[in-house]
């Protein structure tokens, strides 16, 4: 809905890091959620998918989930629902991103939705975040939380909640945010736990430890062995960088999160890709996180999509390792590289085997299949000692056995990917987005589950979910899964 945040020009001086909390929020004395996607407390992971319109702008949609998969209980949200505050305004962006926690630690997940292009009073573009807080009949009244970044210009804001995650970033025990500004700060982590009257236990800005922070595209995961929470910011430090290219900047959990800890020069083959190209999991077993970075768009000078994987250390991004590339070349991969495949345009880490190594789902949305141009696929790498590898790679299409529907031209199957143990059994399932039209509308069309199991993802038993059941429809850069 709204075209990529660019960096403000202007130098201004950087407000203090660390803020005093205009309201402190009390401790809660239920037990925090189980499940961090858990709404009813019902023991049952549910799913959240963004997009789609209602009236002007932006909707969220959640299915609750049973004791096999997501089921028939969906909820529509949208700023005209019964106790979402505000309206539904054009350009709010009202769901561009979300992210679940419990934030007022009450034994139920809470869901977080964001509204980059929200105006706050006479200031443009300030955004914010929707808290819609879980309770045993589901998600009810929500409670809004503004930006705490300096405005750069008058009347002018930062757009906050391009994207936003959840953890323990500050290691304290209670759930955090941590939320995209368009202001020099780069990143602003919010502390909880929060309250349903608005309160919190504070905030912090990451920008202090670069010159003029552009972040736009957020990962949380334990990468190092404690308990803390840490995190990777993919971007730019624009006062800094003497190249083009990205940094995956490494954010360590803990009383020191707000201060850069390390950092990876990623490779920018002609531009910046939104969508889920970042992921988290320990695919060598080794007792820290590696980072995943997809890079599935392509220029007209030859380069093909690819997967950038960087293995983690006790301090966080190894300095010992390299990081390691797959494409569809990489020995065992099924198919080949070529042109408009898109490989890598969006990637997804679980352990789908439950052998203990995390798994790497990467989707091809540009696969030809036969003459079916732009079908899609997905292909799903095995993690092992040692890390990924082609070995036993498997791929997937609408022309699977067990999946519904047949591949057709622009279905795009696999545009966007989640992997999350949504059956209880110990397994990753995969969630897959794809551009399937049904009858005679010009709609995004079906979300697949394909069920882990000892022998990998299997689309036997394997779920569809339809527009005309969900009123799902892709609008939003950032893809319809929630993180």
């Amino acid at each position: 809905m709204h075209a990529r945040r660019t960096a403000l020009a202007a130098a201004v001086a950087l407000v203090a890091a660390v803020c005093t909390p205009l309201l402190t929020a009390p401790t809660a004395s239920a037990a925090a959620a189980k499940l961090s996607d858990d709404f009813n407390g019902d023991g049952y992971r549910d799913v959240v998918m963004l997009g789609g319109s209602h009236g002007k702008d932006g909707r969220v949609t959640v299915v609750y989930g049973t004791s096999s998969a997501p089921g028939t209980r969906v909820q529509i949200l949208h700023q005209d629902s019964a106790g979402i505050p505000g309206g539904v305004e054009a350009e709010d962006g009202w769901g561009t991103a979300a992210t679940t926690a419990d934030l007022d630690r009450d034994g139920y997940a809470d869901l977080i939705v964001s509204s980059p292009g929200e105006d706050v009073g006479t200031i443009q573009f300030r955004g914010g975040l929707t808290v819609i807080w879980g309770s045993a009949n589901g998600l009810g009244s929500g409670t809004v939380f503004n930006s705490p970044a300096p405005q750069e210009y008058e009347g002018q804001g930062d757009r906050f909640g391009e994207d936003v995650v959840s953890g323990d970033f500050d290691g304290d025990g209670d759930q955090d945010l941590a939320v995209t500004s368009g202001s020099r700060v780069g990143v602003v982590l919010l502390k909880g736990p929060f309250t349903r009257a608005g309160g919190k236990s504070g905030w912090s800005f990451l920008g202090g430890s670069y010159g003029y922070l552009w972040a736009p595209n957020l990962v949380a995961g334990r990468v190092t062995a404690d308990a803390a929470t840490d995190l990777y910011v993919l971007g730019s430090d624009l006062q800094a960088s003497s190249d083009a290219d990205l940094r995956a900047f490494f954010h360590r959990g803990g009383s020191t999160f707000t201060q850069r800890a390390g950092e990876l020069r990623v490779p920018d083959d002609g531009g910046h890709q939104g969508g889920d190209i970042l992921s988290v999991g320990d695919f060598d077993k080794d007792g820290y996180g590696d980072l995943a970075i997809g890079r599935g768009y392509e220029q007209g000078d030859g380069e093909r999509g690819y997967v950038t994987v960087q293995y983690g250390g006790s301090n966080g991004p190894s300095t010992v390792r390299k990081p390691v590339r797959f494409t569809q070349n990489t020995t065992g991969v099924p198919g080949s590289s070529e042109n408009g495949d898109f490989f890598g345009s969006a990637i997804a880490a679980g352990d789908v085997n439950g052998d203990g190594y995390a798994d790497l789902a990467v989707g091809a949305r540009g696969e030809d299949l036969g003459a079916k141009r732009n079908a899609g696929m997905v292909t799903v790498l095995l993690g092992r000692a040692g890390g990924l590898s082609g070995t036993g790679a498997k791929s997937y299409s609408q022309d699977t056995s067990g999946i519904t529907g047949t591949a057709e031209t622009e279905d795009q199957f696999g545009a966007h990917l989640k992997l999350t143990d949504y059956t209880r059994d110990g397994r990753a399932d995969l969630m897959i987005d794809t551009n399937e039209q049904l009858g005679y509308e010009d709609r995004w069309g079906l979300v697949h589950l394909l069920k882990g199991s000892g022998s990998g993802l299997t689309a036997t038993g394997s779920k569809s979910y339809s527009v005309t059941s969900l009123n799902l429809s892709y609008t939003r850069m950032g893809g319809p899964f929630a993180r």
